[in-house]
């Protein structure tokens, strides 16, 4: 069976990623909000929303967890019934089960007690652990994914990667459309949309309701299974499908042939894609809610296992920022321990304000704030001042005495 676009594919991209954060961020109770920012260390669900690509970087052989990869090229019908359709999982490794996995482990550490798939780590990538914290952050990730539709698709067409489109000029894989050509779109042309408050739960605030009253009837991994036909059937029925009509995927599909996206196509796609991000937001809060408001979340480590080459990268920029806070600190005592250099216009500017201020200072202190007082003396000055110059030019009349 080939997956030749799964190794290089994580997803909505980190932006989309990010909107589900956001959403679910707006539904979270505050104990499992506190529970959020402990175990990512003050980070928010939307802020570890590129957490999974960068995983997948570093070890190609987690993507196969972010996609169930129905075959249809054996027997199997193409968007046929539920219960006669084949997931792709070669050592239990794909979406569905990696959900599970996850959430079984995280209640499990809580202790909880709880059936869940076990999953070799090292049959999907030597050396890589997942810690609690981990876990939580693929959850969210892997919530995510299966609500992009093509994640959930057909071995045929390799979930969308060889169906072409055309979108404005620019070719692209059917996959990479729905995966980020939509929101790229949506960043660039509604910038303002995308950054206003469209991603609050309020905005899919029944559909939020009614899966809180299933989860509550049919536990998890129920609604797991149902969330991801949902998406199979919205995939079937509006992914696959061009809105004019022609099917993109099939047996009767042709092969080869580049499909032209018109904004009309564009639009009526739009609308349906936000709802996706949506659904995925409230449903990841329902789990985190879930899992993150018991007792038992204190239990839970903080902290990762999984480092990355971002990881890397970081620590690397941040080694280099300390050696600059370094040699800056050091620059700056050595200029503190120089003598100040003296400058002869400062000295001049200095002594003068201080020739003003000083006689001014001392006659407030000595007399008060009084104007009065203060017209007087000047009166006072130059009434003397009068007298001095007719006693020195002899003769003429005494000066007036002071009143």
């Amino acid at each position: 069976l080939g997956l030749v676009g799964l190794a290089a594919a994580a997803a909505f991209d980190i932006d989309a990623h990010d909107a589900v954060g956001q959403t679910c961020a707006s539904a979270l109770d505050r104990e499992a909000t506190r529970q959020v920012k402990r175990l990512f260390r003050g980070l928010d669900a939307s802020e570890v929303a590129g957490w999974g690509h960068q995983v997948d970087d570093t070890f190609p052989g987690v993507s196969r967890m972010h996609f169930q990869v129905h075959d249809d090229r054996n027997g199997q019908p193409w968007c046929g019934p539920a219960e006669g359709r084949v997931a792709h999982c070669p050592d239990g490794v794909c979406l569905l089960n990696a959900i599970k996995h996850f959430y079984g482990k995280i209640l499990s550490d809580e202790g909880r007690k709880t059936d869940y798939p076990a999953i070799d780590y090292d049959k999907v990538e030597k050396g890589v652990k997942f810690t609690d914290a981990d876990a939580v952050k693929m959850l969210i990730n892997l919530l995510g994914d299966l609500h992009q539709p093509l994640h959930v698709g057909f071995a045929s067409d390799d979930n969308g990667h060889a169906t072409q489109v055309r979108f404005r000029g620019k070719q692209m894989t059917l996959y990479d459309f729905w995966d980020k050509g939509i929101s790229e779109t949506i960043r660039e042309e509604e910038a303002g949309f995308w950054l206003g408050g469209w991603t609050h739960v309020r905005a899919i605030r029944d559909e939020f309701e009614k899966d809180k009253e299933a989860w509550k009837r049919d536990g998890a991994f129920k609604s797991f299974e149902r969330w991801l036909e949902e998406t199979v059937q919205f995939a079937c029925s509006v992914a696959y499908v061009h809105p004019a009509g022609p099917k993109l995927g099939g047996p009767n599909v042709e092969q080869g042939k580049v499909i032209d996206i018109d904004d009309g196509a564009y639009n009526a796609w739009k609308d349906k894609w936000l709802r996706q991000i949506l659904l995925a937001g409230e449903r990841v809060a329902i789990v985190l809610n879930d899992i993150l408001d018991a007792k038992g979340a204190a239990k839970l480590h903080e902290g990762t296992g999984v480092k990355t080459q971002a990881d890397a990268e970081k620590a690397k920029m941040e080694a280099e920022w300390e050696k600059e806070r370094v040699a800056k600190r050091a620059e700056e005592r050595a200029q503190r321990g120089m003598l100040p250099s003296f400058s002869m216009n400062v000295f001049a500017t200095n002594l003068g304000i201080a020739c003003v201020v000083v006689p001014l200072f001392l006659l407030f202190v000595q007399h008060g704030l009084n104007p009065k007082v203060h017209m007087e003396l000047i009166k006072a000055l130059l009434d003397g001042s009068g007298s001095n110059g007719a006693s020195s030019g002899g003769g003429g009349r005494p000066g007036k005495r002071f009143e």
